[in-house]
Protein backbone atom coordinates (compact mmCIF):
# COMPACT_ATOMS: atom_id res chain seq x y z
CA UNK A 1 0.00 0.00 0.00
CA UNK A 2 1.24 3.65 -0.84
CA UNK A 3 2.47 5.50 1.57
CA UNK A 4 -0.37 8.83 2.13
CA UNK A 5 2.85 11.43 1.99
CA UNK A 6 3.68 9.92 -1.53
CA UNK A 7 -0.05 9.94 -2.60
CA UNK A 8 0.37 13.69 -1.29
CA UNK A 9 3.04 14.86 -3.69
CA UNK A 10 1.85 12.92 -6.37
CA UNK A 11 -1.44 14.61 -5.84
CA UNK A 12 0.47 17.71 -5.83
CA UNK A 13 2.08 17.69 -8.95
CA UNK A 14 -0.96 16.27 -10.83
CA UNK A 15 -2.39 19.34 -9.69
CA UNK A 16 0.73 21.52 -10.27
CA UNK A 17 0.77 20.56 -14.06
CA UNK A 18 -2.96 21.83 -14.47
CA UNK A 19 -2.12 24.91 -12.64
CA UNK A 20 0.90 25.61 -14.38
CA UNK A 21 -0.14 25.07 -17.71
CA UNK A 22 -2.93 27.70 -16.99
CA UNK A 23 -0.27 30.21 -15.85
CA UNK A 24 -1.74 30.09 -12.26
CA UNK A 25 1.68 29.53 -10.19
CA UNK A 26 4.36 30.42 -12.31
CA UNK A 27 6.00 32.61 -9.73
CA UNK A 28 4.72 30.58 -7.08
CA UNK A 29 5.89 27.09 -7.76
CA UNK A 30 8.93 27.00 -6.58
CA UNK A 31 8.23 28.05 -3.12
CA UNK A 32 4.93 25.63 -3.27
CA UNK A 33 7.19 22.60 -3.85
CA UNK A 34 9.88 23.82 -1.24
CA UNK A 35 7.19 23.54 1.34
CA UNK A 36 5.61 20.22 0.32
CA UNK A 37 9.01 19.00 0.31
CA UNK A 38 10.22 20.37 4.38
CA UNK A 39 6.88 18.53 5.32
CA UNK A 40 7.57 15.33 4.48
CA UNK A 41 8.70 13.48 7.56
CA UNK A 42 10.85 10.01 7.15
CA UNK A 43 9.83 6.58 8.01
CA UNK A 44 11.20 3.61 10.02
CA UNK A 45 13.72 1.32 8.06
CA UNK A 46 12.48 -1.45 6.78
CA UNK A 47 14.51 -4.86 5.17
CA UNK A 48 14.75 -4.00 1.24
CA UNK A 49 13.66 -7.82 0.15
CA UNK A 50 16.62 -9.46 -1.89
CA UNK A 51 16.44 -10.13 -5.32
CA UNK A 52 16.55 -13.78 -5.93
CA UNK A 53 17.53 -15.74 -8.95
CA UNK A 54 20.37 -13.54 -10.33
CA UNK A 55 22.27 -16.61 -11.76
CA UNK A 56 19.33 -17.90 -13.66
CA UNK A 57 18.85 -14.62 -14.86
CA UNK A 58 22.30 -14.10 -16.04
CA UNK A 59 22.17 -17.26 -17.75
CA UNK A 60 19.22 -16.35 -19.72
CA UNK A 61 20.85 -12.68 -20.81
CA UNK A 62 24.58 -14.75 -21.89
CA UNK A 63 22.02 -17.01 -23.91
CA UNK A 64 19.68 -14.32 -25.31
CA UNK A 65 22.97 -11.90 -26.28
CA UNK A 66 24.32 -15.06 -27.89
CA UNK A 67 21.35 -15.93 -30.19
CA UNK A 68 21.38 -12.63 -31.12
CA UNK A 69 24.96 -12.62 -32.42
CA UNK A 70 23.97 -15.47 -34.43
CA UNK A 71 20.44 -14.54 -36.06
CA UNK A 72 20.26 -11.20 -34.95
CA UNK A 73 16.86 -11.39 -33.78
CA UNK A 74 15.62 -12.00 -29.99
CA UNK A 75 12.37 -13.53 -28.98
CA UNK A 76 12.06 -13.14 -25.47
CA UNK A 77 8.65 -13.82 -23.52
CA UNK A 78 7.09 -11.35 -21.00
CA UNK A 79 8.04 -13.69 -18.00
CA UNK A 80 11.66 -13.58 -19.36
CA UNK A 81 11.86 -9.90 -19.76
CA UNK A 82 10.17 -9.79 -16.68
CA UNK A 83 13.21 -12.09 -15.07
CA UNK A 84 15.71 -9.84 -16.12
CA UNK A 85 14.28 -6.40 -15.49
CA UNK A 86 13.98 -7.49 -11.55
CA UNK A 87 17.78 -7.91 -11.34
CA UNK A 88 17.48 -3.98 -11.51
CA UNK A 89 16.67 -4.22 -7.74
CA UNK A 90 20.00 -6.30 -7.45
CA UNK A 91 22.58 -4.99 -5.06
CA UNK A 92 25.11 -7.49 -6.58
CA UNK A 93 26.58 -5.11 -9.76
CA UNK A 94 27.49 -8.42 -11.65
CA UNK A 95 23.46 -8.90 -11.73
CA UNK A 96 22.56 -5.24 -11.57
CA UNK A 97 25.04 -3.34 -14.03
CA UNK A 98 26.94 -5.82 -15.69
CA UNK A 99 24.05 -7.76 -15.82
CA UNK A 100 20.46 -6.30 -16.50
CA UNK A 101 21.44 -3.17 -17.38
CA UNK A 102 23.98 -3.79 -20.35
CA UNK A 103 21.93 -6.44 -21.82
CA UNK A 104 18.83 -4.36 -21.74
CA UNK A 105 20.75 -1.48 -23.24
CA UNK A 106 21.90 -3.59 -25.79
CA UNK A 107 18.41 -4.68 -26.50
CA UNK A 108 17.18 -1.34 -27.07
CA UNK A 109 19.74 0.22 -28.87
CA UNK A 110 19.80 -3.02 -31.43
CA UNK A 111 15.81 -2.97 -31.56
CA UNK A 112 15.49 -6.08 -30.59
CA UNK A 113 12.30 -5.63 -28.50
CA UNK A 114 9.15 -4.94 -30.05
CA UNK A 115 7.17 -1.40 -29.54
CA UNK A 116 4.82 -3.02 -27.46
CA UNK A 117 7.48 -4.92 -25.10
CA UNK A 118 9.04 -1.54 -24.70
CA UNK A 119 6.20 0.17 -23.74
CA UNK A 120 5.30 -2.70 -21.06
CA UNK A 121 9.09 -1.97 -19.96
CA UNK A 122 8.37 1.76 -19.49
CA UNK A 123 5.38 1.08 -17.70
CA UNK A 124 6.83 -1.14 -15.49
CA UNK A 125 9.96 0.93 -14.98
CA UNK A 126 7.70 4.11 -13.88
CA UNK A 127 5.46 2.38 -11.50
CA UNK A 128 4.70 3.05 -8.14
CA UNK A 129 6.92 0.07 -6.41
CA UNK A 130 9.72 0.81 -8.38
CA UNK A 131 10.19 4.19 -8.24
CA UNK A 132 9.15 4.82 -4.54
CA UNK A 133 9.94 1.41 -2.76
CA UNK A 134 11.70 2.65 0.93
CA UNK A 135 11.87 5.77 -0.78
CA UNK A 136 10.93 7.75 2.44
CA UNK A 137 12.71 5.47 4.51
CA UNK A 138 16.80 6.55 5.97
CA UNK A 139 19.28 5.15 3.10
CA UNK A 140 18.89 1.70 2.24
CA UNK A 141 19.29 -0.90 -0.77
CA UNK A 142 16.15 0.63 -2.49
CA UNK A 143 18.05 3.13 -4.23
CA UNK A 144 19.45 0.40 -6.45
CA UNK A 145 15.57 -0.35 -7.70
CA UNK A 146 14.80 3.47 -8.22
CA UNK A 147 17.60 4.70 -9.83
CA UNK A 148 18.05 1.88 -11.80
CA UNK A 149 14.52 1.92 -12.93
CA UNK A 150 15.14 5.57 -14.22
CA UNK A 151 18.73 4.72 -15.99
CA UNK A 152 17.18 1.91 -18.21
CA UNK A 153 14.19 4.67 -18.88
CA UNK A 154 16.78 7.17 -20.35
CA UNK A 155 17.30 4.68 -22.77
CA UNK A 156 13.24 3.75 -23.74
CA UNK A 157 13.63 7.71 -23.93
CA UNK A 158 16.03 7.70 -26.21
CA UNK A 159 14.78 4.60 -28.76
CA UNK A 160 11.44 6.34 -27.95
CA UNK A 161 13.12 9.54 -30.08
CA UNK A 162 13.31 7.75 -33.12
CA UNK A 163 10.84 4.49 -33.01
CA UNK A 164 7.77 6.96 -31.36
CA UNK A 165 6.32 4.46 -29.30
CA UNK A 166 5.65 6.21 -26.30
CA UNK A 167 2.12 7.56 -27.01
CA UNK A 168 0.46 10.64 -25.26
CA UNK A 169 -0.78 8.79 -22.00
CA UNK A 170 2.03 6.87 -21.14
CA UNK A 171 4.48 9.72 -21.32
CA UNK A 172 1.78 11.92 -19.26
CA UNK A 173 2.34 9.30 -16.77
CA UNK A 174 6.47 9.13 -17.31
CA UNK A 175 6.12 13.14 -16.59
CA UNK A 176 3.66 12.88 -13.20
CA UNK A 177 6.11 9.80 -11.89
CA UNK A 178 9.44 11.14 -12.78
CA UNK A 179 8.34 14.39 -10.96
CA UNK A 180 7.26 13.18 -8.10
CA UNK A 181 9.99 10.88 -7.74
CA UNK A 182 12.46 13.62 -8.12
CA UNK A 183 10.39 15.56 -5.10
CA UNK A 184 11.25 12.59 -3.14
CA UNK A 185 14.19 11.47 -3.53
CA UNK A 186 16.98 11.55 -0.86
CA UNK A 187 19.51 9.14 -1.86
CA UNK A 188 22.70 11.32 -3.22
CA UNK A 189 25.45 8.24 -2.50
CA UNK A 190 27.41 7.79 -5.80
CA UNK A 191 29.36 4.51 -5.02
CA UNK A 192 28.35 2.33 -2.51
CA UNK A 193 30.92 -0.17 -1.27
CA UNK A 194 30.90 -3.28 -3.00
CA UNK A 195 27.17 -2.96 -4.26
CA UNK A 196 28.14 -0.75 -7.19
CA UNK A 197 26.68 2.63 -8.22
CA UNK A 198 23.61 4.38 -7.08
CA UNK A 199 23.50 7.61 -8.82
CA UNK A 200 20.17 8.70 -8.36
CA UNK A 201 20.72 12.15 -9.44
CA UNK A 202 22.87 11.58 -11.87
CA UNK A 203 20.32 9.07 -13.98
CA UNK A 204 17.62 12.14 -13.17
CA UNK A 205 19.70 14.33 -14.89
CA UNK A 206 19.81 11.33 -18.14
CA UNK A 207 16.13 11.31 -17.89
CA UNK A 208 15.55 15.26 -18.00
CA UNK A 209 17.39 16.22 -20.41
CA UNK A 210 15.84 13.33 -22.87
CA UNK A 211 12.50 15.00 -21.44
CA UNK A 212 14.08 18.70 -22.35
CA UNK A 213 14.75 17.71 -25.85
CA UNK A 214 11.45 15.89 -26.54
CA UNK A 215 9.42 18.45 -28.40
CA UNK A 216 6.23 16.51 -27.38
CA UNK A 217 6.47 17.40 -24.05
CA UNK A 218 4.61 21.04 -22.97
CA UNK A 219 6.88 23.91 -22.20
CA UNK A 220 4.58 23.69 -18.81
CA UNK A 221 5.46 20.75 -18.12
CA UNK A 222 9.26 21.16 -18.98
CA UNK A 223 9.08 24.19 -16.45
CA UNK A 224 7.59 21.72 -13.83
CA UNK A 225 10.12 19.09 -14.45
CA UNK A 226 12.71 22.09 -14.15
CA UNK A 227 11.50 22.91 -10.89
CA UNK A 228 11.35 19.33 -9.44
CA UNK A 229 15.03 18.94 -9.89
CA UNK A 230 16.02 21.76 -8.46
CA UNK A 231 14.03 21.51 -5.14
CA UNK A 232 14.62 17.98 -5.11
CA UNK A 233 18.41 19.35 -5.34
CA UNK A 234 18.40 21.94 -2.94
CA UNK A 235 16.72 19.51 -0.19
CA UNK A 236 19.18 16.36 -0.64
CA UNK A 237 21.28 15.81 2.64
CA UNK A 238 23.46 13.95 1.16
CA UNK A 239 26.76 15.36 -0.12
CA UNK A 240 27.20 14.84 -3.93
CA UNK A 241 30.88 13.61 -4.84
CA UNK A 242 30.49 11.30 -7.74
CA UNK A 243 29.91 13.99 -10.55
CA UNK A 244 26.34 14.22 -10.03
CA UNK A 245 26.61 18.26 -10.42
CA UNK A 246 28.31 18.19 -13.67
CA UNK A 247 25.36 16.26 -15.04
CA UNK A 248 22.95 18.35 -13.79
CA UNK A 249 24.79 21.35 -14.91
CA UNK A 250 24.78 19.97 -18.37
CA UNK A 251 21.03 19.65 -18.29
CA UNK A 252 21.16 23.06 -16.81
CA UNK A 253 22.39 24.57 -19.92
CA UNK A 254 20.71 22.80 -22.33
CA UNK A 255 17.42 24.05 -20.83
CA UNK A 256 18.04 27.20 -19.74
CA UNK A 257 18.90 27.84 -23.91
CA UNK A 258 16.02 26.27 -25.04
CA UNK A 259 13.90 29.31 -24.13
CA UNK A 260 14.07 32.48 -21.88
CA UNK A 261 10.89 31.19 -19.80
CA UNK A 262 13.35 28.74 -17.79
CA UNK A 263 16.40 31.28 -17.94
CA UNK A 264 13.91 33.22 -16.01
CA UNK A 265 12.56 30.58 -14.17
CA UNK A 266 15.90 29.33 -13.33
CA UNK A 267 17.64 32.86 -11.90
CA UNK A 268 14.53 33.38 -9.86
CA UNK A 269 15.39 29.77 -8.28
CA UNK A 270 19.14 30.91 -7.86
CA UNK A 271 17.25 34.11 -5.91
CA UNK A 272 15.58 32.18 -3.66
CA UNK A 273 18.71 29.92 -3.03
CA UNK A 274 21.05 33.36 -1.81
CA UNK A 275 17.98 34.24 0.56
CA UNK A 276 18.31 31.34 2.34
CA UNK A 277 21.96 31.83 2.14
CA UNK A 278 22.02 34.68 4.26
CA UNK A 279 20.75 32.99 7.27
CA UNK A 280 23.30 30.05 6.69
CA UNK A 281 25.07 30.49 9.84
CA UNK A 282 21.65 29.13 11.92
CA UNK A 283 22.31 25.67 10.61
CA UNK A 284 23.82 23.39 12.81
CA UNK A 285 23.29 20.00 11.17
CA UNK A 286 24.91 17.96 8.83
CA UNK A 287 22.68 17.37 6.37
CA UNK A 288 22.02 21.34 6.69
CA UNK A 289 25.90 22.16 5.39
CA UNK A 290 25.42 19.43 3.22
CA UNK A 291 22.64 21.31 1.31
CA UNK A 292 24.91 24.32 1.52
CA UNK A 293 27.74 22.84 -0.22
CA UNK A 294 26.03 20.60 -2.43
CA UNK A 295 24.43 24.26 -3.53
CA UNK A 296 27.86 25.95 -3.48
CA UNK A 297 29.46 22.86 -5.45
CA UNK A 298 26.78 23.25 -8.23
CA UNK A 299 27.04 26.83 -8.81
CA UNK A 300 31.07 26.49 -8.88
CA UNK A 301 30.89 23.79 -11.45
CA UNK A 302 28.39 25.97 -13.44
CA UNK A 303 30.66 28.92 -13.76
CA UNK A 304 33.75 26.23 -14.81
CA UNK A 305 31.13 26.08 -17.91
CA UNK A 306 29.78 29.67 -17.75
CA UNK A 307 30.03 30.08 -21.47
CA UNK A 308 27.35 27.58 -21.69
CA UNK A 309 24.81 29.63 -19.61
CA UNK A 310 22.93 33.03 -20.77
CA UNK A 311 24.37 36.39 -19.08
CA UNK A 312 22.30 36.53 -16.89
CA UNK A 313 22.55 33.58 -14.69
CA UNK A 314 26.36 34.65 -14.83
CA UNK A 315 26.34 37.58 -13.78
CA UNK A 316 23.86 37.07 -11.08
CA UNK A 317 26.37 33.83 -9.60
CA UNK A 318 29.30 36.18 -10.08
CA UNK A 319 27.83 39.05 -8.12
CA UNK A 320 27.03 36.44 -4.88
CA UNK A 321 30.02 34.52 -5.80
CA UNK A 322 30.93 35.87 -2.04
CA UNK A 323 28.56 32.93 -0.83
CA UNK A 324 30.66 30.23 -2.63
CA UNK A 325 33.20 30.04 -0.45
Amino acid sequence: MIDDQITLVKNTVSQARDKLSSGKIYQSLNGQLENLVSRLSRRSKTIVKPVDDGDAALALMQKTAEKFIQVKKVLLTDDQLFEVLRQLASTNPAYRDRGAFYFLTDLISNKALSPEQMRWMANYLVADERLFGHILEPLNDGVFQRSFSLLVLGQLLSADAQIHFIDTQLRDRIINQVIAYSLLEHDGRGFVGEKGWAHAFTNIGNVWDLLCANPSVKRSDKILLLASLLVGYHNCPVPFVAGEDSRIVAYLANITNLNEIYEDYFLRVLKFWHQGLTAQMTVATEAGWNKIYNRNRLLQVLLLQKDSFPSSIIDYIQSTRDYLN
